[in-house]
């Protein structure tokens, strides 16, 4: 958390407004211009929970696919420590599948993202892979903390417009009391 209240990311902070009479006289508002106001900023949070939920969702995909990756690279660190063959089922094309035997794994070709492909040692791509899984989770934990900075901001942003109605009933009662005396 910054030290102005935002986020790391540099999501605000909501304040509770306590005295919503002195807040508004401080912020120069109406009831109603306050209304908008709190509402376009509860908007804004939902949206950023909504974003972030999005892409902590599509993170949280990749973790299996390295899991696989992983385990798959172990079996081939395996068979190459014992000097083993093994037997494959490889993907030509749609719906196309080829068998191999590949004599003594020594390499291991990983798709890097934007149509490239390289070719690693089999330790440096579990390196690689075991690097970039850390990165993954590195940034899944963020969104997790950054969300849970953005619904404690929510609720405080409901509470603001549960303040708020509260305070417009208020003055509309104590307007009514008025002029019906």
């Amino acid at each position: 958390m910054a030290e102005d209240g935002a986020s790391t990311r540099g999501i605000p902070k909501s304040d509770l407004i306590e005295d919503v009479g002195s807040w508004l006289k401080n912020k120069s508002l109406s009831i109603e211009e306050a209304e908008v106001v709190v509402r376009e900023q509860y908007g804004k949070y939902k949206y950023v929970e909504s974003s972030m939920t999005a892409q902590k969702s599509r993170m949280m995909e990749k973790i299996p696919e390295f899991k696989n990756s992983l385990s798959i690279l172990d079996v081939l660190i395996a068979k190459k420590e014992k000097n083993e063959s093994f037997e494959t089922t490889f993907l030509l094309s749609d719906d196309v599948y080829s068998k191999a035997v590949v004599p003594k794994p020594d390499k291991v070709s990983i798709w890097l993202g934007a149509n490239v492909m390289v070719e690693f040692e089999l330790d440096n791509a579990k390196q690689l892979l075991e690097k970039n899984r850390a990165s993954v989770q590195k940034v899944i934990d963020e969104l997790t903390s950054e969300l849970e900075f953005v619904k404690d901001q929510i609720t405080t942003t409901e509470v603001n417009m549960s303040h708020l109605v509260n305070y417009r009933v208020a003055q509309n009662q104590a307007a009514k009391g008025l002029t019906s005396s």
